[in-house]
């Protein structure tokens, strides 16, 4: 997948603008009729999937410190891979990279699927703005980004960098003061592991790997944010581009294993798309282990996230 910047005159923006539209209507009767048009003042994204545009959103300013998350998209075909969720994490890059503080956005109160993607990425509720004011069926929201938030960089790290090091400890400290121990869940790191680094502020935030497990499948692991970097999306973060780096890699499935004392990773994942599967390898006789998988759909990575 690449997501790219268009003009609001891109005949593809508007074909998704459009077939948006008509889905609306057809969903809720456009909600009182509050269905608009391409906005020329609204910055464009645009996902693409083997060549074809398969969902957009846009980043339209209201002022110096807030913008709104607009036109947010996918095509039917698509939905279910992570897409929206996605594209949002991308309008959110946008909007920080133009100096925007706050994110607000709008969804009509039957769009179930809109609403939960954006409660699972930290938006929250607020009263209705703008010119959402007047209508009953529009449920607002709004999400703040504070400043170690803007300053996150994820780049790529061999496994002996200190600062990748020092997290791989601090996980296994944590793992095994949860789950009561220093033994537990000690499951091997393939050499071949690939790591990348959230740092905020020159700090070592967060870090995650994949591993090969075969010709078409890689597994995530040491998956971990320090605490004090917690609930401002770095894992979410993490685990958006460790999907980049496989499909980069051209494998087609990602599995992971995670404990199931570990409830905050349990929703990570299963938010992020990823379907339970029966315990493989290692964690076949570990009676604690959940295991996951999710297809790889993009064929490319978004390289420039990568460093």
């Amino acid at each position: 997948m690449l997501i790219e910047q268009r003009p609001s005159d891109d005949s593809e923006v508007i074909a998704l603008v459009v077939d948006q539209q008509v889905e609306l209507r057809a969903r809720d009767g456009g909600r009182e009729g509050h269905v608009y048009s391409v906005d020329p003042a609204a910055r464009y994204l645009v996902a693409v999937v083997g060549g074809e545009a398969v969902a957009c959103g846009a980043l339209l300013a209201i002022d110096l410190d807030a913008a709104e998350v607009t036109r947010l998209y996918v095509r039917p075909g698509y939905r279910g891979r992570g897409l929206g969720r996605r594209m949002l994490a991308a309008l959110e890059d946008l909007a920080a990279s133009r100096g925007h503080r706050v994110l607000r956005l709008e969804a009509g109160v039957t769009a179930s699927e809109a609403i939960a993607l954006f409660l699972g990425a930290g938006y929250r509720p607020i009263p209705r703005f703008g010119r959402y004011v007047k209508y009953e069926g529009s449920r607002c929201f709004e999400k703040r980004f504070d400043e170690a938030g803007r300053d996150l960089s994820v780049m790529r790290r061999a496994v002996t960098d200190p600062g990748v090091a020092e997290l791989v400890t601090l996980a296994a400290d944590e793992t095994a003061h949860r789950y009561g121990d220093p033994q537990a869940r000690r499951f091997p790191l393939d050499p071949r592991a690939k790591f990348v680094l959230a740092s905020v502020g020159g700090v070592a935030a967060g870090c995650g790997a994949i591993q090969p497990l075969d010709d078409q499948t890689v597994e995530v692991k040491r998956m971990y944010v320090r605490p004090a970097y917690r609930g401002n999306g770095i894992a979410r973060r993490l685990l958006a581009l460790l999907e980049d780096l496989a499909a980069g890699s051209h494998y087609l499935f990602i599995r992971l294993e995670t404990g199931a004392r570990q409830p905050e990773s349990i929703r990570l994942y299963e938010s992020a798309g990823y379907r339970p599967i029966p315990p493989y390898g290692p964690y076949v006789h570990s009676p604690l282990s959940l295991c996951y998988e999710k297809l790889v759909i993009a064929p490319e990575p978004i390289a420039s996230e990568l460093g």
